[in-house]
């Protein structure tokens, strides 16, 4: 994801040298470029504790207590661990993005509004609502068993937990 990020970086830069673009333009491009590196520096720190996941026994004793089907709200769980994890990086980086959009509704430049687009789906992947409204089905009895579980409050490998606790994916 680093990789992506630099080449999206490089690009833009490219695209400043030639392009006209006011200096509230530039600022608010700087400091979404700013936060960008800074929430990437986080996330990697948080998805170096995806691999190094561990899931404690207690807690995969509590998980096959629960319907296979519980595994199908990982995705929402392992989203919010991670977005718990990289604050406030993340929130600085959606506000950057945010002052971004708005300041490009007076510069008008496809440029920004691709940049903007390229990041937001990086960070902010549209799976994400998917897996939500699959939680939100959950009875409440699940839920409250789900965010009882510590392990599952911070980055965790969700593939390890539905391969310990339920079997590998059919």
């Amino acid at each position: 994801m680093l990789n992506k990020c630099i080449v999206i970086f490089f690009l833009f830069i490219s695209f400043m040298a030639k392009a006209e673009i006011s200096e509230d333009g530039k600022y608010a491009t700087l400091m979404l470029q700013v936060n960008l590196a800074k929430y990437e520096n986080k996330s990697s720190h948080c998805f170096k504790q995806v691999t190094d996941f561990i899931l404690p026994e207690s807690d995969m004793l509590k998980l096959k207590q629960m319907p296979r089907e519980t595994a199908g709200v990982l995705g929402k769980l392992f989203d919010d661990a991670l977005y718990n994890c990289a604050q406030p990086e993340v929130f600085n980086l959606a506000r950057a993005i945010l002052i971004l959009q708005e300041q490009n509704k007076v510069e008008k430049s496809q440029a920004i509004s691709e940049q903007i687009k390229n990041i937001r789906l990086l960070v902010f992947p549209k799976s994400t609502v998917a897996s939500a409204r699959e939680y939100e089905n959950l009875t409440e009895n699940i839920k409250t068993q789900l965010e009882s579980i510590e392990s599952l409050k911070k980055p965790f490998n969700p593939m390890v937990i539905i391969e310990q606790v339920w079997g590998a994916p059919q």
